[in-house]
């Protein structure tokens, strides 16, 4: 067992490999090249290997790198989606393992993994001995016909739809730069509420186009009211799986119930392509306790709840001191 390290690769050549793993979108080459919104962070695509050369296992790291030196070398960061994917499960602690040796050698000092759509994350990461941050995913499960997705909402949440079905609410599955200008606008309007300001909307928007909507593994879903948009969202989709990646509405939007008819449309078209589960993303523990209103809205959906800790690692001593020095450096260049 051997891992290989590679900086560039075709999606096609990437994307199978995940694919015949059984990986999700955060392991994909969409997700790889989507996540790198600045110059210093770089993704890293490794592959488990066997003895025979066969992949069995993948995995997606972004490197973030300070831009000084000896900083740049001793001190990078690690950040995972999600747990790398094995064919066989009893690979994957070990595969964790030969990552975070290889990760070292890079002169990483510290790893986070945010463990999206990883189940077994508690159970993983305290094995590992990370640091854990409490929060849940929500699942969907699509088997079934639409009648019983539907049946499976909590009554309050039925009714919301109904509502927004009364409101003339209509709700698209969309791929253009225009709807996606509609979800970050309706993002910043959310944020800008909370009295905080979102800036390079124009470009964010560009790169989601160009580097999910364009490949396939993504596209929006917005909710129209009187033909303005309303309720936007972002949703991610690969091997039969779906994830809800982000957000926003409007208050006339959730005066009208538009994001749970926006979520009905989405599950109805997830369904259309065969898709099996819609992970509606997570809820930190933080959150559950000061956004009760968050929980609540997912947990309506009839979702499974799953207890899906994120984690952090520090992988160097030394890296890690340095790192602590590096502070006090930027701070004496900067004077």
């Amino acid at each position: 067992m051997r891992v290989t390290i590679s900086n560039d690769i075709s999606a096609d050549k990437w994307d199978e490999q995940v694919t015949g793993c059984g990986g999700n979108y955060f392991h994909t080459h969409a997700f790889a090249v989507y996540e790198v919104n600045k110059s210093n962070i770089a993704p890293l695509f490794i592959s488990l290997l066997t003895e025979n050369g066969d992949v069995s296992g993948v995995a997606i790291v972004h490197i973030e790198k300070p831009n000084h030196w000896p900083f740049s070398k001793y001190c990078k960061k690690a950040i995972l989606g999600s747990l790398p994917k094995t064919l066989i499960p009893d690979d994957l602690l070990p595969f964790m393992r030969l990552i975070e040796d290889e990760l070292v050698k890079l002169g990483v000092f510290f790893v986070f993994n945010h463990a999206y759509e990883s189940r077994n994350s508690k159970d993983i990461l305290s094995i590992l001995g990370y640091t854990l941050n409490e929060r849940s995913e929500f699942y969907i499960s699509l088997a079934g016909n639409t009648d019983a997705v539907w049946n499976n909402f909590e009554s309050s949440r039925r009714r919301n739809i109904r509502k927004a079905e009364k409101n003339d609410v209509v709700s698209k599955i969309e791929k253009s730069l225009a709807a996606t200008l509609e979800l970050k606008n309706l993002q910043a309007d959310a944020l800008d509420r909370k009295d905080i300001k979102v800036a390079n909307i124009d470009s964010a928007a560009k790169a989601i186009v160009t580097d999910l909507l364009q490949p396939q593994r993504a596209w929006i879903c917005t909710s129209y009211k009187d033909g303005a948009a309303v309720s936007s969202s972002l949703i991610s989709y690969f091997n039969g799986k779906a994830y809800y990646i982000s957000s926003g509405s409007s208050m006339e939007g959730n005066k009208v119930c538009g994001p749970a008819h926006m979520v009905w449309c989405a599950i109805k078209q997830l369904k259309s392509m065969g898709y099996t589960e819609f992970n509606l993303g997570g809820v930190s523990m933080e959150e559950a306790n000061e956004q009760a209103g968050l929980f609540s809205y997912k947990k309506k959906f009839g979702a499974e709840i799953v207890n899906q800790p994120s984690g952090q690692k520090i992988l160097s001593s030394v890296g890690n001191l340095l790192n602590k020095a590096k502070g006090f450096f930027v701070t004496i260049k900067s004077n």
